[in-house]
């Protein structure tokens, strides 16, 4: 119950301005023009505002041009997905349990192209969103990192089977 300074409607002294009805016709400066129902004609058509900072900008930039490096021009690829070579295809290799090795080959490039995917789509998605770029290809790094420990450890498993 209220007291008795205050009143019983939350928004006193505030006037509220309800949308029109559809039956009400706004007024137009063309006498001729068509008349026009609803709130399209009062808003401008939408514009895309893009929120970038300089800093967000350079370390996604350099952190991509690092990635880039590290996967072309040095034997990173080799120690991250060397366990590839192992890898027992054919049908000389013997029976694993639940068909592990099965998996190897499609872990391993679904984690290389959700890396790819992360590090060339991701900072488009952040522009469009208003999010932070530079957080991408730090994740496209991870994901890298996850289906190489993942497919080696599967590939080890699967070793002792093979033999």
């Amino acid at each position: 119950m209220a007291l008795e300074q205050q009143s019983q409607d939350p928004l006193a002294g505030e006037e509220i301005d309800y949308p029109p009805d559809a039956d009400e016709i706004r007024d137009s400066e063309d006498a001729g023009a068509d008349q026009v129902f609803g709130d399209s004609a009062d808003k401008p058509p939408p514009t895309l505002r893009l929120r970038v900072a300089a800093w967000d900008l350079t370390c996604t930039i350099v952190l991509t041009a690092l990635l880039l490096y590290l996967a072309t021009a040095t034997t990173w690829p080799t120690r991250l997905f060397g366990f590839l070579k192992d890898v027992c295809v054919g049908e000389t290799c013997g029976p694993v349990p639940y068909g592990v090795d099965m998996y190897i080959y499609p872990l391993t490039w679904g984690g290389i192209g959700a890396a790819i995917a992360a590090a060339g789509i991701g900072p488009f998605v952040s522009l469009l969103k208003g999010w932070y770029m530079s957080f991408w290809p730090v994740l496209s790094l991870a994901l890298l990192m996850v289906a190489s420990m993942a497919g080696s450890i599967l590939t080890t498993f699967s070793a002792r089977y093979w033999l």
